[in-house]
């Protein structure tokens, strides 16, 4: 069956989600076919490791819109269903079904899929993967049968996980390949804090070591790390992080190398062709390279920016990523360059007991980044704005611990 759009949106999370409701308030007439390979609307993923895992977060709440949303004349919501791959001189979409989709613009926001470390064991009932809300509820569903839990992975859902689990009341132990948590997002003296933050709510690491197999009959029992140590489990999470979903573009001739090529406006390679979100490789004019960024607020503003580009707007990328997250009675936020930097300098309470701290990276009289836990939102804008404008502040510096110094002062 052939079906025509004026846009083609493939893929359902937060990229493609924002350009659809963007392209909405834009194009209200226009015709608009997104392709999903979920079998629900859009929803949002964040909560999944934190309080919808605790449940403390009502599952209709997680969709962004309610269904009557998706009903209108000038809308199609494939569910279930994945584009294989583009022509993208003919500018038609070819489903998993044999279906046709002609199109005049395109997005792809396909986002990842979580990295498999194909073990022995790893088929056993009880071993998890975090990426969708049926990943969620599986884990929900062994959580209340389960007394002790083994994350693989010290990353972001690692450890928002192994907070869920233990304030759950499941004993949690958390193993990391490299020598410290969070390695590819803090540096080792932040690491340390954390992992001493969480040691004192009752989780164990394991660092520098890996998983070689998992044990147990029919549902898992036991992981055994690469150093021979066999810690007991019923309840397994492996969070090694994800993949680009990159087989729509490698197959239809689309640049690629670790994610979807895209210029300053998120269009790819082949015209009329754009990329958003988790999988698009972009120029950052910030820190002057390229990256790949998985991160919410990205995925947010990609897929708004790619659907005005696609709507004939001329937008240039330009934009402070930034993360966060709730973990035990932390909030976290992170903004900019967190690893490359020549020193950082540490605002507030840098104490276990009741943290309350920023740590400020800089490089050659630069805020670069930074990496709040429990800090107000006024102070992380300013951040934000030094991070932007590229202010030099190298005669300030040594002010940025002072926390009765006024941060905006260095904005004017």
């Amino acid at each position: 069956m052939d079906k025509r759009c004026e846009y083609l949106i493939i893929g359902s999370g937060i990229a493609g989600y924002n350009a659809l409701k963007e392209l909405t308030k834009i194009k209200p007439t226009s015709k608009v076919i997104i392709v999903s390979s979920d079998r629900y609307y859009p929803y949002d993923r964040p909560p999944l490791s934190k309080h919808y895992l605790r449940g403390k977060f009502p599952r209709e709440k997680l969709f962004f819109e309610k269904e009557e949303f998706y009903r209108r004349e000038n809308l199609e919501v494939i569910l279930q269903r994945s584009v294989t791959k583009i022509d993208k001189n003919e500018k038609v979409a070819v489903l998993d079904n044999g279906d046709n989709i002609y199109f005049e613009k395109a997005l792809i926001s396909t986002g990842g899929s979580h990295r498999k470390l194909n073990l022995p064991g790893e088929n056993l009932r009880g071993v998890h993967y975090l990426r969708t809300l049926d990943d969620a509820d599986s884990i929900r569903d062994d959580v209340s049968k389960s007394k002790t839990a083994l994350i693989v992975g010290g990353g972001f859902i690692g450890m928002e996980v192994a907070s869920s689990l233990t304030m759950l009341g499941v004993k949690v132990t958390v193993i990391e390949v490299k020598s410290y948590i969070w390695n590819t997002f803090v540096d080792e003296k932040i690491s340390r804090f954390i992992q001493q933050y969480f040691e004192s709510k009752g989780v164990n690491f394991i660092l520098n070591e890996s998983v070689k197999e998992f044990q147990g009959d029919k549902m898992v029992k036991a992981g055994v790390t690469s150093g021979g140590k066999r810690i007991d489990a019923d309840l397994v999470l492996l969070a090694v992080g994800i993949s680009p979903n990159l087989d729509i573009a490698q197959k239809s001739g689309i640049d690629t190398g670790n994610g979807i090529i895209a210029n300053e406006y998120l269009e790819t390679s082949a015209k009329d062709i754009y990329t958003a979100g988790d999988v698009a490789n972009i120029y950052d004019p910030i820190e002057k390279r390229r990256k790949r960024i998985e991160h919410w607020n990205n995925a947010e503003y990609t897929g708004k920016l790619a659907a005005r580009n696609m709507a004939g707007s001329h937008e240039q990328y330009n934009f402070v990523s930034s993360i966060w997250s709730d973990i035990f009675d932390l909030h976290i936020e992170s903004a900019g360059e967190t690893t490359n930097y020549d020193e950082y300098i540490i605002r507030g309470k840098f104490e276990i007991t009741k943290p309350n701290f920023n740590v400020i990276y800089l490089k050659d009289g630069l805020v670069k980044g930074y990496l709040a836990i429990n800090r107000e939102y006024d102070e992380l804008d300013v951040l934000n704005k030094l991070i932007e404008k590229g202010i030099d502040i190298s005669n300030k510096k040594s002010s940025l611990a002072d926390e009765n110094f006024d941060l905006k002062s260095l904005l004017q």
